[in-house]
């Protein structure tokens, strides 16, 4: 009898033993296979999940398709230490005499890009129009045409550099330029000193050869027919420069 309860006692055990295993097994999630490698290659990202970061960078303004610069642009050639010869005509505009042609030229040695000293010499005829109306008035004539001579010294400044685009996708460059200087008009007509001041704008064709632009008033004391006052004199030229030396 002791034996069979002992019997009944292991058999007990090893059944309660193997339950409690299946419950285990039975409770222990399924662990999923590794995937098969596959020949196939990845996937390129879509836009949506490319990164600003992963991007190119955008081509700058300055930049054609072939990635030339257009934003900077070497200057065609320096002025400082250079001499500058002007031949140059245009109009001379007077305040109490008639208006009429003027010839001349310039010379002008630049100590930096920026600053020169300048001289011009200006030849400019001396006349008065209504002298036959007034010679028929008066019943001779009250004023004698002469040439005048304009001689004048003075300072540049090249406060504007400017570039534009010229056909054939070249850059052409030049020089806006402020001018103040003071000297003399050789005439009966005027009276002490002339001043001067005006704008220049020079336009840069070849190393050696630029086309300028010069409009100044100049102011003098001048009598003319019994009337004496300060005169505005206004000059607008257009010339031809050369610089020297020819190799920078």
């Amino acid at each position: 009898m002791p034996n069979c309860a002992r019997r009944l006692a292991v058999l007990f055990l090893v059944v309660c033993g193997l339950s409690s295993a299946r419950a285990d097994e039975a409770k222990a999630p399924d662990t999923p296979a590794p995937p098969a490698p596959s020949d196939k290659p990845p996937d390129k990202p879509t836009a949506a999940d490319t990164k600003p970061s992963d991007k190119p960078p955008p081509l700058a303004p300055c930049l054609e398709d072939e990635n030339a610069f257009l934003g900077v642009q070497e200057k065609t050639f320096l002025k400082r230490h250079r001499l500058e010869i002007v031949g140059q005509g245009g109009i001379y505009a007077s305040d109490l005499l008639s208006s009429t042609y003027t010839y001349g030229g310039s010379a002008a040695f630049y100590l930096t890009e920026d600053i020169g000293i300048e001289g011009t010499f200006a030849v400019t005829p001396v006349a008065l129009d209504v002298d036959s109306s007034l010679t028929s008035f008066f019943g001779d004539s009250r004023f004698r045409s002469e040439t005048g001579y304009l001689v004048m010294a003075g300072f540049l400044w090249s406060p504007i550099h400017y570039k534009i685009k010229v056909p054939g996708g070249g850059i052409a460059h030049g020089d806006i330029e402020l001018a103040l200087g003071g000297g003399k008009m050789f005439s009966r007509t005027s009276q002490g000193f002339a001043y001067s001041g005006g704008l220049l704008m020079d336009f840069y064709i070849l190393k050696w050869l630029s086309f300028r632009i010069d409009v100044r008033d100049v102011m003098l004391i001048q009598e003319v027919v019994g009337e004496t006052r300060l005169t505005n004199n206004i000059t607008a030229l257009g010339g031809i420069a050369l610089w020297f030396p020819f190799g920078f």
